[in-house]
């Protein structure tokens, strides 16, 4: 069926006659730049390269609907090699959300001697004193987007549009009994299957075992 050129009307049709449907993205209206936080400015300022791993990683939380319920995804992201480096998936939205994943990731930059730069929105959780105080104690840097300013986290605003949409398409999370689990295999295939190629076509893991080989 390769090498047939149809009309996107024809697509459509068919389509609708097998009960397919597509799963568009979500265009953000566009925001206007907003201010600094107040202790913590936006020190990673669009900054997105890495050279080294462990060195600039970015965090948010999305919200999952599963069997009528919220649920809540927190991620951390690596700069690096896109590489998801922890996560903690709850019902409850508080700053055990993001702290748990955080710690896990502070402890293994310590081992490395390299200063860890940890970039954020301005939410609650982040600008709560437990997490603040988390990083300070592991002398990381903590980084924060621009009031209002999306485009400041950009990578992982991205990478979570295409991490719910693999969800959904590939592997229809709702079928699963257990939320959790089917994030642990998405998060597998990111790491471990899905190549990128602002990687030269590797994934993740490839990409950073094969730089420390």
């Amino acid at each position: 069926m390769y090498g047939w050129v149809v009309s996107d009307v024809s697509v459509w049709k068919s389509m609708k006659r097998l009960g397919i449907k597509g799963y568009d993205r979500k265009q953000k209206s566009p925001t206007s730049e907003g201010a600094e936080h107040d202790k913590y400015p936006n020190i990673l300022s669009r900054k997105f390269y890495s050279d080294k791993p462990m060195q600039k990683v970015v965090t948010d939380v999305t919200y999952i609907k599963y069997r009528n319920k919220w649920y809540y995804l927190a991620v951390y992201l690596d700069l690096f090699n896109n590489e998801i480096l922890d996560w903690e998936l709850s019902d409850t939205f508080d700053n055990f959300l993001v702290m748990k994943p955080a710690k896990r990731i502070l402890k293994k930059a310590k081992s490395t001697g390299t200063q860890i730069l940890l970039h954020s929105d301005q939410g609650v959780q982040y600008s709560s004193a437990g997490y603040c105080n988390l990083l300070k104690s592991y002398n990381a840097i903590q980084s924060m987007s621009r009031a209002g300013n999306p485009r400041d986290n950009a990578v992982i605003e991205s990478f979570f549009g295409r991490f719910k949409d693999v969800l959904r398409s590939d592997f229809k999370y709702w079928r699963y009994d257990n939320l959790n689990d089917v994030i642990a295999q998405a998060v597998h295939y990111f790491n471990y299957v899905k190549p990128l190629r602002k990687l030269n076509r590797k994934t993740p893991v490839q990409y950073r075992i094969e730089l420390a080989a």
